[in-house]
């Protein structure tokens, strides 16, 4: 699947094509040809639950206030950037995915970018690292329907990618999902479908999972609470995307939000939360591993 299926609007949120992903193909800095992160898995520790940060790959989007920073001037983005030690040009953003042991169950948050991310599709050389097979995968559990979470779901040839898993995803989510009529969406969905168990926002979905609804990004986003009393990760999808920018300036829009209002609204609500509880967050679009803290003066990585 090409980078770019069709052109969209940035709002359009729902479409099986990633904008940050059309963004780094149409004009950011970097070569010409994507090359492909290596498989990587970090393992962690949620009490006494296993888990493996694996990696997936990886964004570039050029600083032009299109992707992040919307509204603003590029230099105020540069100028934030550059207080970090970090490019003033442009943005990576990490993409990986969380794998959790629980009893008998298998559970993936999030299936990265497969076919539909260039620089991405490393999954399965992670969840090898992890020793894992994929049909050993019972549960996936979908923070949003765009492609660099969902494109995993799929194979090459139109099969399921982890044949024995559930796939858990908001109600309102899984309806967005369908209401896309494109061939691509339709195709897609198709073969998923089957496998889709739609929760209720805010559903205690198993006993280690509890969906958080944060909607916003898109109208059935849902983070979610990972394990069980105080031995928890807050499991935060795509509240926050870049670990500078969104904690730093958390008010700042987002191009790639259906709903941007809505979503600069919960980014600064959710991260504020996080801070004051100290809770230890796995955030898939920061550096990798991408498990650390939210704090007042930035994100704090394990």
């Amino acid at each position: 699947m090409s980078c770019l299926i069709r052109s969209i609007s940035a709002r359009d949120g729902m479409k099986l094509v990633i904008v940050l992903c059309a963004c780094a193909c149409a004009g950011s800095p970097g070569p010409k040809e994507p090359v492909a992160d290596a498989g990587r898995a970090v393992r962690l520790q949620i009490g006494g639950l296993e888990a493996f940060a694996l990696a997936d790959g990886h964004v570039v989007v050029p600083n032009d206030a299109t992707v992040l920073g919307v509204g603003r001037q590029p230099s105020e983005i540069a100028d934030v950037l550059a207080a970090a030690g970090l490019s003033r040009d442009e943005i990576r953003l990490d993409i990986q995915t969380m794998l959790v042991t629980a009893g008998d169950r298998v559970i993936l948050f999030d299936a990265g970018g497969g076919d539909m991310v260039p620089e991405a599709g490393q999954l399965m050389k992670s969840l090898a690292l992890a020793k894992v097979a994929p049909a050993a995968v019972t549960d996936i559990f979908i923070s949003h329907g765009h492609g660099d979470h969902v494109g995993g779901l799929v194979t090459k040839d139109n099969a399921l990618a982890f044949p024995a898993a559930t796939i858990h995803m908001s109600a309102p989510e899984w309806t967005a999902f369908q209401a896309n009529t494109d061939e691509d969406s339709k195709r897609f969905t198709a073969v998923i479908g089957p496998k889709v168990t739609p929760f209720e926002p805010g559903a205690q979905v198993l006993p280690v999972v509890k969906a958080v609804a944060t909607p916003g990004h898109t109208p059935g986003h849902s983070s979610y609470e990972i394990g069980t009393g105080a031995d928890k990760v807050f499991f935060l999808g795509d509240v926050a995307h870049h670990f500078v920018i969104s904690v730093q300036r958390p008010a700042w829009s987002v191009g790639v939000d259906a709903d941007q209002a809505a979503a600069d609204t919960m980014r600064q609500q959710t991260l504020a939360k996080l801070a004051a509880d100290h809770t230890r967050v796995f955030a898939g679009h920061f550096p990798f591993p991408g498990i650390g803290q939210v704090a007042a003066e930035g994100w704090k990585a394990e």
